[in-house]
């Protein structure tokens, strides 16, 4: 369900229905209706409305609206809620539309010898342990299900007024799955959003709802002990606020309490049902021990509802909270509330699963949910539109096809320069101390024609004044596989391959401010030709030849807005010859992907694997070339929870190689570099890089968060935001046999070069979403650079 959060920062994600049919609305028939108190007449919001025996449930929204899309057919339609009488309305779907308003009857009733409690401790506690026992049954009983369900989310500017206050609107319809322990799976089906949002960026279905019958319950970096947990009464006090009646049924409210604030918990209530201990809502906020960044006010729940009149299973999950931005950035508002609802309509339960269902992809998209008809997307719409919301489309409609005043137009192109600067597309711009300004264009269609994808690069650096270009073609043989052959030509410049500094690593912003770049860079003309597939899921080959003539070039700027007693380093010369080469490499990650209509992402997740092992042969006896050498690398990236204290990440990596190893193909060890992003890197090193033609490395960090100050137990230190995280590495870079060339810029290591620190982090948390942390840190080997490091990174 974080998946939520995540969705709404981009500002924190198989049908089982055939939408075109869906879409043509065939064959169905929509129950709508509104919901009002019998007494005062007022609309009742948030009931739920079943159609008997179906698995088929919604909720109303806040103003008593509800729709139920249904097979024609007789049907007994249920509406309950809370402090009301429950009532079945008899309904013949034949029509394609039905108007069913119901009002229902305030439940009064006795008591009788019933107490009245005021936060009562030892019920509680009796009725959580019950409540614990029940969940080894509950957890038993089902092997799979799916689900239909519809999602919204709402981005509102908190300082306007009502009136104004939405920002974007997104919907969508998916279908879920589910199989015990923890496989999940979500298609969205159909989608629409306000004008101002692309459709692509809508990726906003249901997310993986948090299992409170689990043990621990994962929450990005965090795993929190769930209320109904073995030890859950070891961490938690519960206290009995009230008794309230669906169906005259008892359903007990209980306050969740953490024994300790400072602990990563949640705090709300749950509500358990009498006799089978079922639980039927949850309604949490998160303890002061979880930090979700900007976010505040965060709130989850989730209502339940009878299921085939056996399971309790969620029929509406929301999350909702404020972003607050700590310094003022162009264009966007100090403060954003948020609220995602997701209305779950059609059960499915122990149907099983076709073959295939759950790959490496937690999120699909299906190639026609743009397709749709607005005026059917109405009446399928599972939760109706407030005032407020329909409000809220009409005016964003109006402004986005509205003409735009002059400063609107400035504002996007300084944030257009802003983003080209720092993260931005190096194939539009870039900057480094051999070119000097880059300005092209790069275009990479993937869908003008069927399971293929271009490349179209062209542009001109302007300080070694070369035009440079490069296009390629990818064709897909076997989408099921992800078997793809594919050929490119190029002449441009490129760079050494590092082991620290990603090979995607733009280095501009670092380059053009503080003439700091980790890259040696050369000049390559040729072609290659290669082909990639999926073995299994979560895997990767690929297969390369590679037919390119390699040049050197020299540094041609010294240019830097600051540190401009500092000369940049030169750029390292390479053996210029005719390198054709053949490589190989298998990779895997663990992380699940989101698909969008061909399109892949990687997920937001916390823990992960990667792995990769590959190697490289370039023979005169295979081919006419200038150069033979064997070289072979294995490296692992794993990042991982450590005993609920923290977030660790282990970087390791080995490489070696046969044969006249070209100073182009060294293994290079570069000097930290300063991408936010990046998870590992030596800090003691200045801006030097290490190289040979073998090389080992290891690194490791734990972040603490703020743990370490909130477990001391001292109310001061409790207090304090500051994170602390931990790190320290080694790395050994050497040749095997000497060197044929003479490179002045490369440093080896005949012994390990080794060093340990520790980081202040989150110290700004007023200037979000800028953080700014302090890292010290200790060479514990004896190299001529730095014995001592203190530096600051500037983090998002």
């Amino acid at each position: 369900m974080f998946a939520a959060i995540t969705t709404t920062w981009a500002v924190v994600i198989m049908m089982a229905i055939i939408l075109g049919s869906v879409a043509a609305g065939v064959g169905r028939v929509t129950v709508e209706g509104v919901v009002y108190d019998q007494d005062s007449g007022e609309p009742i919001g948030h009931v739920t409305v079943q159609a008997v025996g179906t698995g088929t449930a919604t909720k109303a929204n806040v103003e008593g609206k509800y729709r139920l899309v249904l097979d024609p057919g007789a049907y007994e339609i249920k509406i309950s809620h809370v402090g009301y009488y429950s009532q079945q309305v008899a309904v013949n779907a034949i029509d394609s539309v039905i108007i069913q308003d119901v009002r229902l009857k305030p439940s009064i009733i006795d008591m009788g010898a019933h107490k009245v409690y005021t936060r009562a401790y030892d019920p509680a506690q009796r009725i959580i342990a019950e409540a614990i026992a029940r969940k080894k049954d509950i957890l038993s009983q089902i092997h799979d299900y799916s689900f239909d369900a519809y999602s919204r989310l709402v981005v509102s500017n908190a300082g306007k007024p009502d009136s104004e206050k939405i920002m974007l609107i997104t919907e969508s319809r998916s279908t879920s799955y589910w199989e015990y322990p923890d496989k999940y799976k979500e298609v969205i089906t159909a989608r629409t959003q306000s004008a101002n949002l692309p459709a692509e960026a809508n990726l906003v279905g249901v997310g993986e709802m948090l299992n409170f019958n689990k043990n621990r319950i994962d929450l990005g970096r965090y795993e929190v002990v769930s209320p109904t947990a073995r030890d859950a009464m070891d961490h938690y006090n519960y206290y009995l606020l009230d008794t309230v009646f669906i169906d005259s049924k008892p359903i007990f409210v209980l306050e969740v309490e953490p024994k300790n604030e400072y602990a990563p918990l949640f705090v709300g209530e749950i509500q358990i049902a009498d006799s089978t201990f079922d639980v039927v809502k949850v309604d949490v906020g998160f303890s002061k021990g979880i930090e979700l960044g900007m976010i505040d006010s965060a709130r989850y729940y989730q209502s339940m509802a009878p299921i085939n009149d056996r399971f309790w299973l969620p029929v509406e999950v929301g999350l909702s909270g404020r972003v607050t931005f700590g310094v003022p950035l162009p264009g966007v508002p100090k403060k954003i509330d948020f609220a995602h609802v997701a209305s779950i309509y059609q059960y499915r339960i122990d149907v099983g699963h076709i073959p295939g269902t759950f790959n490496e992809y937690r999120i699909e998209v299906a190639d026609s949910a743009d397709d749709r008809d607005s005026s059917l997307w109405a009446s399928l719409r599972m939760v109706p539109l407030t005032e407020r919301e329909s409000r809220g489309y009409e005016r964003i409609d109006s402004v986005k096809h509205a003409p735009k005043p002059f400063y609107k137009y400035a504002l996007q192109g300084v944030a257009l320069g802003a983003y080209l600067l720092t993260i931005g597309n190096p194939d539009v711009f870039h900057f480094n101390r051999v070119e000097g300004p880059y300005a092209g264009i790069g275009y990479n269609p993937d869908r003008l024609i069927p399971n293929t994808r271009l490349r179209l690069k062209t542009g001109y650096s302007f300080d070694n004044e070369l035009w440079q270009y490069e296009y390629g073609i990818s064709y897909c043989l076997w989408p099921g596989r992800k078997l793809w052959l594919g050929a490119s030509i190029k002449d441009e410049i490129t760079h050494r391959p590092t082991i620290v500094s990603q090979a995607t690593y733009n280095a501009t912003s670092s380059a053009l401010i503080f003439k700091i770049d980790p890259f040696d860079y050369y000049r390559e003309k040729g072609f290659a030709a290669w082909l990639t597939v999926r073995p299994i899921n979560h895997t990767r080959f690929r297969l390369e030849y590679r037919d390119y003539r390699q040049l050197s070039q020299v540094k041609n700027t010294d240019y830097g807005w600051l540190r401009e007693s500092i000369t940049p380093r030169d750029n390292p010369p390479i053996i210029n010859g005719t390198m054709r080469s053949v490589s190989a490499t298998i990779s895997y990650d663990s992380r699940m992907l989101i698909s969008d209509k061909g399109r892949e992402f990687v997920g937001g997740e916390a823990r992960y694997l990667l792995c990769e092992a590959g190697l490289e042969y370039a023979s005169p006896d295979m081919i006419a070339d200038d150069f033979d050498f064997r070289r072979y690398h294995i490296q692992a990236l794993a990042r991982t929870s450590l005993l609920g204290l923290g977030m660790s990440t282990f970087f390791g990596y080995a490489g070696s190689s046969d044969g006249d190893l070209p100073p182009q193909r060294y293994f290079i060890v570069d000097f930290h570099n300063p991408d936010y992003s990046q998870p590992v890197g030596f800090k003691t090193v200045k801006e030097t890089n290490f190289g040979g033609d073998r090389a080992a490395a290891l690194y490791a960090i734990h972040d603490f968060g703020p743990y370490v100050f909130r477990a001391t137990g001292d109310g001061f230190l409790r207090k304090i935001p500051l994170g602390l995280a931990v790190y320290g590495g080694a790395m050994w870079v050497d040749f095997a046999r000497a060197p044929t060339f003479h490179d002045i810029s490369i440093v080896s290591t005949v012994k390990p070069y080794s060093e340990i620190g520790f980081e202040l982090n989150n110290l700004t948390p007023f200037l979000a979403p800028f953080n700014l942390a302090l890292d010290f840190s200790w060479q514990l080997s004896h190299y001529r650079t730095n014995e001592f490091s203190l530096s600051f990174d500037l983090r998002l």
